[in-house]
């Protein structure tokens, strides 16, 4: 009777883990991060919100690499929950940001079009080049990248079953150790 009670707790804890929020980053790394933040604010006014710890989405445009880690360009995607968890292309022109990352991530990681999530701190507009032609965009200092590898396409055209000759999606998190 005891390992039948057992067994069914388990299988119900299981379940119970299954059906909660997905989350792409450590819970220490989410901690104080504004997930709601105002993307259309800071892209306005970046100097007004200096120094705030925030989860962003979006796609990659182009990846310029530094001695000390990278610049990502990004196009400002919301995060969804459904139909799947991440970033989401609504149709609606939004600004670009610059990420910059001061740790190792993987080249198929760094393609253009590759949908990501970024916890890190806003920081001053800088200058980069984006096509060749310098902005100045509202920045940040990523702790911590969550990149699904989708090649544009949406998170949610990809099956969620491995096998039957479909490809899974793959994703990967990248998280400076030193924070």
């Amino acid at each position: 009777m005891k390992l039948l009670y057992g067994s069914v707790m388990l299988l119900a804890l299981l379940l119970v883990n299954g059906c909660g929020p997905m989350t792409a980053f450590p819970p220490e790394v989410t901690e104080g991060a504004d997930t709601n933040f105002d993307f259309n604010a800071w892209w306005a006014l970046p100097k007004a919100t200096v120094g705030r710890k925030v989860q962003l989405g979006g796609r990659i445009i182009q990846v310029n690499e530094r001695n000390e880690g990278f610049v990502i360009i990004a196009a400002h995607l919301p995060v969804v929950e459904h139909p799947a968890y991440g970033p989401r292309d609504i149709g609606k022109r939004a600004g670009e940001y610059a990420i910059f990352y001061a740790g190792a991530i993987t080249p198929k990681s760094l393609r253009p079009g590759n949908r990501l999530m970024v916890i890190g701190t806003t920081e001053q507009s800088q200058v980069v080049n984006v096509d060749e032609v310098q902005r100045n965009i509202p920045s940040l200092t990523a702790q911590c990248l969550h990149i699904w590898n989708t090649g544009g396409k949406e998170i949610a055209e990809f099956p969620y079953n491995a096998g039957a000759g479909y490809e899974p999606l793959e994703e990967n998190t990248f998280c400076l150790s030193d924070r």
